[in-house]
């Protein structure tokens, strides 16, 4: 028994450490495989198009990611549930949209923030995770600048935005999804967010873009 316990230590210990290594390689299997190759324009276009599916807006769901809410995520995701792509070259950052705020959207890729947002009009609201691995997710979206260009597709449509202001706000900042923030501008407006650094630090980075074109994938 009495050697049992320090194997039992050690296994722990092991897993302990490789628990960042394998909640990474699940985001990036789920996010690349999407974008690379799973799911086309045409399933975009038909996800777009389909009203009966059950979406939940679950805002605890923006917290660090651990283990348990991969996990989770990946038992729950669901692929009609994509419904678009979207592209900061200057970042490369390349992910699916998915539609409503949960563990599994969040674990895959942009998860829109309200129920009945546009493409291409009102405000646009997209939050992705904070990650230490810039490769991942909306990891690298703190380093965006003003005039980097973000690209986001409906399966039909491209449309492009030009940003123009970066703040960070606290996490109690719901103003921050309203449509009065595109009336501000008086265009389109899409809205990046991500946690600051964590979500115990209570804050949240916002990129902000005005629409600048759209125009056909074709």
């Amino acid at each position: 028994m009495k050697k049992v316990i320090p194997i039992l230590l050690i296994i722990i210990g092991i897993l302990f450490l490789l628990t960042p290594f394998i909640t990474e390689q699940i985001i990036k299997y789920y996010s690349k495989s999407i974008i690379s190759e799973e799911v086309t324009n045409e399933i975009i276009k038909a996800n777009n198009q389909n009203d009966q599916l059950e979406v939940e807006f679950d805002f605890s769901a923006i917290e660090d990611v651990d283990i348990k809410s991969i996990i989770k995520g990946s038992m729950n995701f669901n692929r009609k549930l994509v419904i678009g792509t979207i592209l900061i070259p200057d970042l490369d950052i390349n992910l699916p949209i998915m539609k409503g705020l949960s563990d599994a959207n969040l674990m895959v890729g942009a998860a829109t923030m309200k129920l009945d947002q546009s493409f291409g009009l009102g405000n646009f609201t997209l939050a992705g995770h904070y990650m230490k691995n810039k490769d991942l997710l909306f990891g690298s979206l703190m380093d965006i600048e003003i005039g980097d260009l973000v690209y986001i597709s409906d399966g039909e449509k491209i449309y492009e935005y030009n940003i123009y202001d970066t703040v960070v706000v606290l996490d109690t900042a719901m103003e921050m999804l309203s449509d009065k923030k595109a009336g501000e501008k008086g265009k389109p407006i899409i809205s990046l967010m991500t946690c600051y650094y964590s979500s115990k630090t209570g804050k949240r980075f916002f990129a902000l873009g005005e629409l600048v074109d759209e125009y056909p994938i074709d």
